[in-house]
């Protein structure tokens, strides 16, 4: 279990020792937890990690000076100097807009939706996961991917099309240079030899 506690230590009377923030994750098998479909495994790296993050939080009074911020980039130089950790990843639940905001602006990317993951005096609410990937770690193959995949795929087809096109042109302009040529030295010849029967009818 990894824990890291956040304290003022410009606090007076006693006080910078108070807890003022603070953030718990623990270290999971990949291929054992629930986004083990959600990456990219490296199978020479062995049985790859993963750093959940359990709790965050921070007192009310110190909230949106960074505090929460700092204690995630903790997390992820935690996670980023284990060789086999290939991600951070935690849930947030949907309503909680400010740790949403957060999440997204430090570059987690929002993989997938829970439906009535938490249930809360009595009433269910969805979640949303949220991944960080570290040490080159990544999903299997994200949409863009895929688009970006198809429209190189398209364009080298254009590319070798347009290439056939070019030298199927510059054929027919050549045939046709060709075809031209032939056509004046046939009228070429015509011309001489009804010069030299002239020629020969005024002998």
């Amino acid at each position: 279990m990894y824990f890291l506690l956040a304290v003022d230590r410009s606090r007076p009377n006693g006080r910078s020792d108070e807890l003022i923030g603070f953030v718990t994750a623990r270290i999971v098998l990949a291929k054992d937890s629930e986004i083990g479909d959600l990456l990219r495994y490296d199978s020479s790296k062995g049985d790859q990690t993963l750093v959940y993050i359990l709790t965050l939080g921070v007192i009310d009074a110190y909230r949106n000076l960074g505090i929460a911020s700092a204690l995630i980039h903790e997390v992820i130089k935690y996670a980023s100097s284990i060789p086999v950790c290939c991600a951070v990843y935690l849930h947030v639940i949907s309503y909680n807009n400010p740790a949403i905001h957060l999440y997204k602006k430090m570059s987690f990317k929002c993989v997938r939706r829970l439906h009535g993951f938490y249930l809360i005096n009595g009433q269910h609410y969805d979640s949303y996961l949220f991944v960080y990937y570290v040490n080159g770690g990544r999903s299997p193959c994200s949409p863009l991917e895929l688009v970006t995949v198809v429209i190189s795929c398209m364009k080298t087809g254009l590319k070798s099309v347009a290439a056939k096109l070019m030298k199927n042109e510059e054929k027919m302009v050549k045939w046709a240079k060709y075809k031209e040529t032939r056509g004046l030295i046939s009228t070429q010849n015509k011309r001489m030899i009804k010069t030299e029967c002239s020629a020969c009818d005024y002998v």
